[in-house]
């Protein structure tokens, strides 16, 4: 029998289609390197089920399988909407506020965002779809946006902030719940959402000892801040691992800049001997048809 390596790897995200014990051992059997648990959904209780299944396989299939848990971060949200939806033009003044439920242009925001950010700069409202500028800071917990363009916003739809410095501030009390779950659960890997710098970096390295973890720390690149070229280096130098997490980097830096931000990546990895991650949309085609597209299976041979 011929024994087969990859230098290049495939992580997969357990969705609630994968989560059962015969999907991941299918997994598995397919090529699976490692397993991808993404933190903003799904509970505790759920994640003691899984690693189990996945240990379990991987001693069955005589395979050594890694476990990644990819913490939240502050990944911003809309709250509630009525009916599921506001439609906004150019030119729109919208609130919005932490403390409000959806009263007109009054908005609901999961995260309270007076503290953070400065009046002109950008923020792009579901993921993207809508862009709009900070006008003023009308309260303790709300502030007031100019819409720049037509659309419409739907409940729980992510919001982008890339120019806001969050100071370090990218642990939420979600995230530091999760830490401590994570820690008691043995995870090979944990990926840091939104870094901005090495300081965040060194900051979780700091709270896995704490808790007696010793796994390693997985930089998610997905802020302006953190492509910038000394800063991205630093990133890559204090981190174990890259993750050129397109989806967010898209909306914060501009579709444009990622292959180019994924190929210095992807160098600077390779230069410092550390793990790299090229993760988004590798094969999104495929969650409706049989086969990739022919810009898919050129992505991921050049990711490759």
């Amino acid at each position: 029998m011929n024994t087969i390596f990859k230098r290049t790897k495939i992580l997969a995200t357990l969705g609630p289609v994968t989560s059962t014990p015969e999907k991941i051992d299918e997994l598995i059997k397919a090529g699976t390197n490692g397993f991808r648990f993404n933190f903003s959904h799904g509970s505790h209780e759920e994640r003691l089920d899984q690693i189990k299944w996945i240990r379990d396989a991987s001693k069955t299939n005589g395979r050594s399988i890694a476990v990644l848990q990819d913490l939240q971060g502050p990944k911003i949200r809309l709250g509630v909407l009525n009916d599921n939806r506001h439609d906004v033009k150019k030119g729109d003044e919208i609130i919005l506020d932490y403390a409000a439920e959806h009263n007109g242009n009054v908005l609901s925001a999961q995260y309270n965002l007076d503290e953070k950010v400065k009046v002109g700069e950008p923020i792009y409202l579901f993921d993207g779809k809508v862009r709009t500028t900070v006008a003023g800071i009308e309260s303790d917990t709300a502030i007031k946006l100019i819409v720049e363009n037509d659309g419409f916003l739907m409940s729980k739809k992510g919001i982008n902030l890339p120019d806001t410095d969050f100071g370090g501030d990218i642990l939420t009390e979600k995230d530091m719940a999760d830490i401590k779950f994570g820690a008691s659960q043995d995870y090979d890997y944990v990926a840091l959402s939104f870094v901005q710098s090495e300081e965040d970096i060194t900051n979780l390295r700091q709270i896995l000892v704490s808790y007696g973890s010793t796994a390693h720390i997985i930089a998610k690149v997905e802020t302006k801040a953190a492509i910038q070229p000394e800063v991205l280096e630093a990133i890559v130098k204090a981190s174990d691992g890259v993750m050129v997490a397109r989806g967010d980097l898209a909306v914060e830096a501009g579709a444009e800049v990622v292959p180019i931000v994924q190929r210095r990546i992807i160098a600077l990895c390779r230069k410092y001997g550390k793990l790299c991650i090229v993760a988004t949309q590798m094969l999104a085609s495929m969650v409706d048809a049989p086969e990739p597209t022919r810009a898919e299976v050129s992505d991921v041979a050049t990711a490759v």
